[in-house]
C-alpha cells in the first residue's frame, strides 16, 4: 500500500508522444520501484550493478577509456569518457543507494550544455538554452552538450546494455532510479540522457544525501519495439555548473506493461489544451498542418521548434502573428520557443 500512495502523491505530468515509437516519459519524486512482480521477468542484466568487480567507496574505474581504469560491471558496456574519467560505483556504506548496496556514479568532471568549446573553462555556466519541463530537458543546441578534452567530448561517458527477443510492435517499460552527487556544495539539479533506440532524451537528476530522507526522481519510459533488439545507454557529461549535481544510477528495468500497477497514468490520458501567455497565443493544440503563432506586437520576434531529442527543426523570425506549415513533422511532442522584445515564452505543442 505504501509504493501505491507514493506513486499517486508524487506522480507528475506524462510527456506524451503521440503514435511516436517512444509513448511516453514519466517521473515521479519518490524512491520505491513501480513495476510489481517483475522479478525474473526484468530484461535487464545487473540493473542493480551488484555484479561488479570495482571495489566499495568508488576505488575503481569502470570506463576503459580512462587512465585509472581498473574494474568493471558485468553486463554493462562502458563508451566514451576520456583519461580523466572518474566512473566508479558507489557503496551503500558510503553513498545514498536505492537498491541493494551498489550504484553507479558517472564522474565526468564538468561539461558545457548550451556554449563554449572543449578549450574553455568548464564549466562556463551558460544553462540558458535549456527548456526544463515536468520530466524532460530540451532545448540542448547540436554539437552540445560538450565536456572537456579528457572526459569526452561530445561523446560524454555512457554505459549500455543491448537487451533481445523483444517483440516487434509490442510495448515495453523502461524504469530507473536517477539520484545525484552530494559533497556538500552541490544544490542543483545535473542533467544526463537516455537512449533506447530512437536518440537522447534529456533528463534532470538531483542530489540525493547519504540518509534516509533522501528522495530521488523514478522515470518510466515507455516505448514501442521497433527491433527484437534495442540498445539501453545512458550517458553523462559532466556537471552543468559548479554546483549541479551528477548522476547516480541504480535499479534499472525493463519489463512488458502488464507488470505496471493498476490503475497506473496511462501515456495517453493527458489533453493538451490552447496555451496562453499574456499576449502571446499558440495554437491549435494538438496541431495537425498548420501552427499559427500570435504575439499582439508589431516588433519583430523570433519562432523555435524543437523536437523532444533538442534537435532544432523549425526557425523563423515574423511580426504579430506567424503561421507556419507542420505537415512534414513527424507525429509526436515538440517544444516551442517564442521571443519577443519583452519576454521569452516556452512551451510543449504536440503534432498529430
Amino acid at each position: 500500500m505504501k509504493k501505491h500512495l507514493l506513486l499517486f502523491l508524487f506522480s507528475n505530468t506524462i510527456i506524451k508522444f503521440a503514435l511516436a515509437q517512444i509513448l511516453c516519459v514519466q517521473c515521479f519524486q519518490q524512491n520505491d520501484s513501480i513495476g510489481i512482480n517483475v522479478g525474473s521477468n526484468n530484461l535487464i542484466m545487473n540493473g542493480g550493478f551488484e555484479n561488479t568487480t570495482c571495489a566499495t567507496a568508488c576505488a575503481g574505474v569502470y570506463c576503459p577509456n580512462s587512465a585509472t581504469y581498473n574494474c568493471s560491471i558485468a553486463n554493462w558496456t562502458c563508451t566514451g569518457g576520456g583519461t580523466s574519467t572518474y566512473g566508479c560505483v558507489y557503496d551503500s556504506a558510503n553513498y545514498f543507494v536505492v537498491q541493494g548496496t551498489r550504484a553507479v556514479y558517472f564522474g565526468n568532471s564538468y561539461s558545457n550544455p548550451c556554449s563554449g568549446t572543449s578549450a574553455s573553462t568548464f564549466p562556463n555556466n551558460d544553462t540558458s538554452c535549456l527548456n526544463h519541463l515536468t520530466c524532460t530537458i530540451t532545448g540542448i543546441p547540436s554539437g552540445f552538450p560538450l565536456s572537456g578534452p579528457n572526459y569526452g567530448d561530445t561523446a560524454g561517458l555512457s554505459i549500455s546494455q543491448t537487451v533481445s527477443g523483444l517483440t516487434i510492435g509490442s510495448n515495453y517499460v523502461l524504469e530507473f532510479w536517477a539520484g545525484g552527487e552530494y559533497e556538500g556544495w552541490f544544490s542543483k539539479k545535473g542533467m544526463f540522457a537516455v537512449d533506447v533506440g530512437f536518440g537522447n532524451i534529456f533528463l534532470s537528476d538531483k542530489i540525493t544525501r547519504h540518509n534516509t530522507a533522501s528522495i530521488g526522481t523514478r522515470y518510466i519510459i515507455q516505448f514501442k519495439a521497433v527491433s527484437t533488439t534495442h540498445t539501453i545507454k545512458f550517458t553523462n557529461w559532466g556537471h552543468i555548473c559548479g554546483a549541479c549535481t551528477e548522476l547516480v544510477l541504480d535499479d534499472v528495468r525493463l519489463y512488458t506493461t502488464q507488470y505496471l500497477p493498476a490503475p497506473f497514468p496511462s501515456c495517453i490520458s493527458e489533453g493538451i489544451n490552447e496555451i496562453k501567455h499574456n499576449a502571446i497565443t499558440v495554437f491549435p493544440n494538438p496541431v495537425t498542418n498548420q501552427l499559427t503563432v500570435n504575439t499582439g506586437n508589431n516588433a519583430p520576434s523570433e519562432l523555435i521548434i524543437y523536437d523532444i531529442t533538442s534537435r532544432k527543426v523549425m526557425q523563423q523570425t515574423f511580426t504579430n502573428t506567424i503561421t507556419v506549415n507542420t505537415e512534414p513533422l513527424a507525429k509526436g511532442i515538440y517544444i516551442y520557443q517564442v521571443t519577443t522584445a519583452q519576454e521569452t515564452v516556452k512551451g510543449k505543442v504536440v503534432k498529430e
